[in-house]
């Protein structure tokens, strides 16, 4: 049997399973389609025309694509309440727009009583995948909310999407009964609308910025900035990333940033053959000092995560690698935005000229349980401020910080050495599973 007619036959049999309940007009189709096996394998035609829906779209971002996120789902663990879905709108049978739905389980903390534990959905993207026809609007988000519904889902997560975002209102709103809640207040989100050119960028900072800029460059010395964006450079990047992320911050604060395991290699080898890695390294002398992981996909830079070694801190290598990548993003492939991503920092505001709000936002099915998980968080989140004001009025607010920060130090190294004791060494067999296109989940 050929391809073709494996596609076909694919075709028939997933049409047959997820128009049983479609929402239907006279010309288009709106239904729920499971990333099952044929998708993995490429046999199913649905997963070429979302392919081809994703590259026609020039605001579609690479987390959309469908081999960064059967990647993604490669390594995830199976969820049997909600597994990953593509809900398409279909027009005369042509793919108009869909929202892929991988499935997001959040682990309750437990600083003050016991954590809760929810399933349920991330909008893999954070946004809608082409574009929705205004008289299709309705179904369409009735769909996603009928699928949460269905499989009992906790939650839709968007995450760190900017406050005006027009998914917003199309999952929201007169077209669905899904409600917008969000735990934490948006925050500024900083980015960098790249001018003609690099000096044109440097001339809008006054004189003195500029000569401080220049000041902690030639303070840092003898370096070099490297471009990752090539598969014979990902070993080298990944154990040295993951070496230099042992003593970052945020392995304190937040746990091991990079692994350097079977998992994170497949996700750079699908950036890599997608032509959307373009990762950093800074090199002092012979030693890395900092990374970034990258994606340039659409014309915009995505800071997606970054890093430094702590004991080259008073060199100011993060600032130094910034400079040195936006001075590089105009040597080759020029994207038109650099995007920091959420969260607001100094650094960023300094070399950021343009700036919105944005912030993770959970959709959630109207009913009781959502009313509790609602009240939930909000009370938590009504005493860990209650309690921060006291330990700032008490002064023993940076006393606490300093205890905190020591005991998550050591306990990110713990967890750093678990994870390299158990972490698999054979990755020339991940290598082959990435190049074979129609090979199904492990």
């Amino acid at each position: 049997m050929t391809t073709d007619e494996l596609i076909r036959e694919d075709t028939t049999l997933t049409v047959a399973r997820v128009r049983a309940t479609p929402a239907k007009s006279d010309s288009t189709t709106i239904c729920v389609t499971p990333l099952d096996d044929a998708f993995f394998r490429h046999l199913s035609q649905s997963y070429w025309q979302w392919r081809e829906l994703c590259e026609q779209d020039p605001q579609a971002r690479v987390t959309q694509h469908p081999d960064l996120v059967l990647a993604e789902l490669r390594h995830a663990p199976e969820s049997s309440q909600c597994p990953a879905v593509l809900i398409e709108c279909r027009v005369h049978d042509h793919l108009r727009a869909a929202a892929v739905l991988v499935p997001k389980q959040t682990a309750g903390e437990k600083r003050f009583g016991a954590g809760w534990s929810l399933s349920g959905y991330r909008l893999a993207g954070n946004r809608i995948l082409g574009s929705v026809p205004a008289s299709d609007v309705s179904p369409f988000a009735q769909a996603v909310a009928a699928q949460l519904s269905r499989t009992d889902a906790d939650f839709l997560l968007i995450e760190d999407v900017d406050s005006e975002a027009p998914v917003l209102e199309l999952l929201s709103g007169q077209h669905c009964p899904l409600q917008v809640y969000r735990p934490t207040t948006p925050q500024p989100r900083h980015r960098i609308e790249l001018p003609e050119s690099f000096d044109a960028y440097m001339a809008r900072f006054k004189s003195r910025t500029r000569n401080t800029l220049r000041r902690k460059v030639k303070k840092f010395g003898e370096c070099r900035l490297e471009r990752i964006t090539e598969l014979d450079q990902l070993p080298e990047f990944l154990s040295a990333a993951h070496e230099i992320s042992r003593n970052t911050w945020q392995t304190a604060v937040l746990g091991l940033r990079i692994h350097d395991d079977d998992r994170e290699y497949e996700y750079f080898t699908t950036l890599s053959q997608l032509q959307s890695l373009r990762a950093y390294l800074l090199w002092q002398r012979d030693t890395p000092v900092s990374f970034c992981v990258g994606t340039q996909f659409n014309g915009v830079f995505d800071y997606e995560e970054v890093g430094y070694d702590r004991r080259f801190a008073q060199a100011s290598p993060g600032q130094v690698m910034v400079l040195k990548m936006i001075e590089d993003l105009y040597r080759s492939g020029t994207p038109r935005l650099f995007d920091f991503g959420g969260g607001d920092a100094e650094y960023k505001r300094q070399f950021a000229n343009c700036q919105s709000e944005s912030g993770n936002v959970w959709l959630l099915s109207p009913g009781v349980r959502s009313f509790a998980i609602r009240s939930y968080f909000d009370s938590r989140r009504f005493l860990t401020r209650t309690l921060r004001t006291a330990c700032r009025k008490a002064g023993v607010m940076n006393r606490l910080r300093q205890l905190t920060r020591r005991g998550l130090t050591h306990r990110g190294l713990a967890q750093h050495n678990e994870t390299d004791n158990s972490k698999r060494s054979d990755t020339q067999s991940v290598s082959q599973s990435v190049s074979q296109p129609n090979r199904g989940p492990a």
